[in-house]
């Protein structure tokens, strides 16, 4: 990886301030064209350095205190329609399938935001009867203990830390 590059996913790793266009920001303090960051960031998608970008939401922040990981046991069947009608619920974060081991059923996970304990009960039994799921379990969020990007690059050492 050349240092244009390297330089590039250390700025974009310590994400992105609230504005109209961050790459031209990004491009202007980098030197670059707009252009020519958003073709590195398509490049090193393509090349698998990276999968995506995102934003990561802070729940609370939007006034979303219930919330909960509910996992489910679905048939492998139908894996494809219960992702695909939880991935269009905007109060689901995440939704994903896993392998797991075999003293475990449960094989599909949710990340549920809701205001109210009401609400996140409502969401999960509209998803548990649409799809006649029975086997299921809520997680409640107790406390987040942490939630930062990945740090690829941190900052260069200065070479005291041996």
């Amino acid at each position: 990886m050349d240092e244009k590059t390297r330089e590039l996913l250390r700025e974009l790793q310590n994400g992105f301030k609230l504005e109209t266009r961050p790459f031209l920001r990004i491009a202007n303090k980098l030197g670059y064209s707009e252009n020519q960051v958003l073709q590195t960031i398509k490049d090193c998608i393509e090349e698998g350095i990276i999968r995506r970008i995102g934003a990561a939401v802070r729940p609370e922040k939007m006034g979303h205190s219930c919330n909960a990981l509910v996992v489910w046991q679905v048939a492998a069947d139908k894996i494809d329609e219960v992702g695909n009608d939880a991935a269009g619920y905007r109060e689901i974060s995440h939704c994903y399938e896993r392998e797991c081991p075999p003293n475990w059923p449960y094989n599909f996970f949710t990340m549920i935001h809701a205001k109210t304990d009401e609400e996140l009960k409502e969401i999960i039994q509209q998803i548990a009867q649409k799809h006649e799921l029975s086997n299921y379990k809520v997680y409640a969020t107790e406390q987040e203990l942490k939630k930062t990007s990945m740090r690829y690059f941190p900052e260069e050492s200065d070479g005291n830390d041996k």
